[in-house]
């Protein structure tokens, strides 16, 4: 997943899983520098 920011392109993975446990989800949300309230208004 890449996302554009005003200081560059920020990258991470993404683990192919049907179900994250909410630590990894929290650590891929963490990288990609979002809130949980951005990514569930995405969804």
């Amino acid at each position: 997943m890449k996302k554009e920011t005003q200081e560059g392109e920020i990258g991470c993975v993404v683990p192919l899983h049907r179900e994250l446990k909410i630590a990894t989800l929290s650590g891929v949300l963490k990288q990609a520098r979002t809130t949980v309230e951005d990514f569930i208004d995405n969804l």
